[in-house]
């Protein structure tokens, strides 16, 4: 899966964000899915729709901008019309998008496994990996992936000290 990577500065408001639109809504017109930072100020983009929100040094500034991504290439400046004209692509892009999203999510476990190496470890990552078929929706799949990016740390060291504690000796 071909992803870029793309570090934004709070703009005016002091506020930077990238949300993926993913259909219809009756109360806003456009349903959006407010991507998470992978660290701080850096967003993981894919080929899809979006509204941007922030600053990118060198290019002018992104204010609640309508952009669409496709093969890697960012056409900005979109009009909300234009959008609109595209959800049913944007519903049909729904099994991809998750696809997706549980690509992240095991990319984020590779990472929380090299840090904490363990058999113990491998086994509960397996073991929730296993379960992210069954989710159900792209929504909770984000969600999940905003989690394990916030608690990411702290799940490394709590893994770290229960494998000094010996909890995995009998791995």
């Amino acid at each position: 899966m071909q992803s870029h990577y793309l570090e934004l500065s709070p703009h005016e408001d002091g506020k930077r964000w990238i949300a993926e639109i993913t259909g219809p809504d009756e109360a806003f017109g456009l349903k959006r899915e407010f991507q998470p930072e992978i660290t701080p100020g850096v967003y993981q983009i894919f080929d899809g729709y979006y509204q941007i929100h922030g600053i990118f040094p060198g290019i002018t500034p992104f204010q609640k901008e309508y952009v669409i991504v496709q093969d890697g290439q960012m056409t900005r400046r979109v009009s909300y019309q234009v959008i609109r004209q595209n959800i049913p692509a944007i519903v049909a892009y729904t099994p991809q998008r998750k696809e997706r999203l549980i690509y992240q999510i095991k990319e984020q476990f590779k990472e929380i496994y090299e840090a904490a190496p363990y058999y113990f470890v491998q086994e509960e990552l397996l073991q929730q990996e296993e379960s992210l078929g069954m989710v159900d929706t792209s929504e909770a799949l984000l969600h999940g992936l905003t989690t394990i990016l916030k608690q990411k740390d702290q799940m490394i060291a709590y893994y770290q000290k229960a494998h000094e504690a010996g909890y995995d000796a009998w791995g």
